[in-house]
């Protein structure tokens, strides 16, 4: 008898053995122990990696992915299918996709601090502790507590994207304007100190649009919205964590009040709450002088087309919303989240990767300089494009001549610019927490047809704050903006307890 179950004991150790590890007994599943994927026991697994493009494919993607593919076959053992899908389109591909069960490893959010939320609490995507533990040294070395803006309920469900350095708020002015009336933008420190430019300006130029006020209230104020704007925390949330309604702050009143005298004195076109041009479209055109917008440290816009100069008027500050406009997510019906990974966590790793997914291939797409930047103007290196950073991180990436413009094109004065950009840069104190909108959605819903009813009038100084804004934040109340303000306190009560 002890000799049968002795005989019996070794046969299951020696199935186990052949299967190996995998829950599904596959081979394909498992990994190597070193960790990084390149197994070359087992078939290259192939990614599917979807993620958001304004209009059409670039033309030159699928030479880019083979590029990409002689990289990660040797370093992951994984091949790459870039899905890129139109941005109107992103929600619903992905939803079916995941309802079909068709492949999908890797998906870009757009914007992901709203679809981060929503996938994850009707289980689209999966956390990626398990394997981020495992896979994702480099990505953690290259974001650090950045990664705190896609955890849900100290969950990782995501990985967000990183920007060189936190923008600022603030202006940008028309370049050609500013040095035709020899204007000192070093002077602008506040909304009011406009009052006398738009005055000289308008006179001279009539015809021209002084001002477009779209984000009035996003680049002029300074508040962590906490996902939205109904209940924010003032002064970019470096203070207290008190949640208070927008609307009733001292500086919002002020400011919509200034944006009022600004369109009764026709530096605001009368329409422009119709308007259909984007605010960078109408610069470029010649037609406005200023808008309100994120500003950064090296003065970029200057090497556009159509130069324009910076003005911050608020110093940057690290929010979770500032760092939830992209986020990688790994769905829930991904065959190898590891895999997923481990190419995520090679991007960081492989600067050559990095810059290849970022610009294309060298000599095709950009030309290298002697001082190591590269060059991306000719006309003939349009067929690849990546505007947004996405990939890995960017400060490990070549600099362009076009972001050195605005410093002269100094490499040293840029890294130097940057580091005393970072050093003015503060954090909300409720960086990393995330509010979870489900048990007031039906109040959001409510506030929000209100907001777009009232918003962009109010904010545009179309609307006379002194007889609407008392009209406006009644309804928002009715609608049961209170209730949504003290769901957010709760939640950030609750979070903030748990950090200490």
């Amino acid at each position: 008898m002890k000799k049968r179950i002795l005989g019996l004991f070794l046969m299951a150790c020696l199935f186990t053995a052949l299967v190996g590890c995998s829950p599904n007994g596959d081979k394909k599943s498992s990994s190597n122990a070193s960790g990084d994927g390149n197994d070359s026991n087992e078939e290259p697994y192939t990614l599917n990696v979807s993620y958001p493009v304004y209009g059409d494919t670039p033309a030159d993607l699928s030479m880019v992915q083979e590029k990409v593919n002689e990289i990660t076959l040797k370093e992951i053992n994984a091949k790459v299918e870039f899905k890129p899908v139109e941005v109107s389109a992103m929600a619903n591909t992905y939803t079916l996709a995941a309802s079909s069960g068709e492949k999908q490893d890797l998906i870009m959010l757009l914007p992901g601090g709203t679809y981060l939320t929503q996938y994850a609490g009707s289980n689209m995507i999966r956390p990626i502790d398990d394997v981020m533990e495992k896979h994702g040294k480099d990505i953690e070395a290259g974001l650090g507590n950045l990664l705190d803006a896609a955890k849900i309920d100290g969950k990782q469900y995501g990985i967000p994207g990183k920007e060189i350095a936190p923008q600022g708020k603030g202006i940008w002015l028309l370049d050609s304007v500013v040095k035709k009336y020899n204007i000192d933008i070093t002077k602008i420190k506040t909304l009011d100190d406009l009052d006398p430019i738009f005055e000289q300006v308008h006179a001279a130029e009539p015809d021209l649009q002084i001002v477009f006020p779209y984000g009035t209230s996003t680049f002029t104020l300074n508040y962590d919205t906490l996902g939205n704007g109904f209940g924010v925390l003032r002064n970019g949330g470096i203070g207290d964590l008190k949640v208070v309604n927008m609307l009733e702050t001292e500086e919002y009143k002020k400011t919509i009040k200034k944006v009022r005298e600004w369109y009764l004195k026709g530096y605001i076109s009368k329409d422009f709450a119709t308007t259909q041009s984007s605010t960078s479209q109408l610069m470029d055109a010649g037609k406005l002088f200023v808008s309100m917008n994120a500003t950064e440290f090296a003065n970029v816009a200057l090497g556009a087309p159509i130069p324009k100069q910076y003005v911050t008027l608020h110093e940057p500050v690290d929010t979770t919303e500032a760092y939830q406009t992209f986020i990688w997510a790994v769905p829930t019906i991904a065959e190898r989240p590891d895999k997923s990974i481990q190419f995520l966590n090679l991007v960081f790793k492989d600067q050559s990767l990095a810059t290849l997914l970022k610009f294309g291939i060298e000599g095709e797409h950009y030309v290298k300089n002697d001082d190591n930047t590269i060059d991306t103007s000719k006309a003939s290196m349009s067929t690849f494009i990546m505007n947004w950073q996405i990939w890995g991180n960017p400060e490990k990436l070549p600099l362009t001549k076009k972001a050195l413009v605005g410093v002269g094109g100094d490499a040293a004065k840029y890294k130097s610019v940057l580091e005393e950009w970072k050093k003015t840069t503060k954090t909300s104190k409720a960086f990393g927490f995330m509010f979870n909108p489900e048990p007031v959605k039906t109040e959001i819903a409510a506030c929000t047809a209100i907001s777009d009813q009232y918003t962009k009038l109010l904010e545009g100084g179309a609307l006379d704050p002194d007889k609407y804004l008392k009209e406006i934040n009644e309804k928002l109340y009715a609608a049961g903006l209170q209730e949504i303000i003290d769901e957010k306190q709760r939640q950030l009560d609750k979070w903030a307890k748990a950090q200490k």
